[in-house]
């Protein structure tokens, strides 16, 4: 038995830069929600559509990551 360890290190490097990437998405999405809470809060207009376009937009973006990783771990869909 003998280990391919370049296969080891390509899964390895996708899932960080898989991980990395999530994380990335989400935390975008967490900034421009606040970004829109602090520009209700100091009663702010100019770029309030803007950032609650992009802050829907990351969250659908992390709604379709969710999706996607229950659709490839429910065999049932395949």
């Amino acid at each position: 038995m003998s280990i391919d360890w370049s296969s080891l290190a390509l899964v390895t490097v996708v899932t960080v830069a898989g991980a990395a990437f999530i994380l990335a998405v989400t935390s975008a999405a967490v900034r421009m929600l606040a970004a829109v809470r602090i520009k209700r809060q100091a009663g702010e207009v100019k770029g309030l559509h803007a950032a609650e376009v992009a802050a829907g937009f990351f969250i659908a973006c992390v709604v379709g990551i969710a999706v996607f990783g229950l659709w490839l771990l429910i065999p049932y869909f395949h």
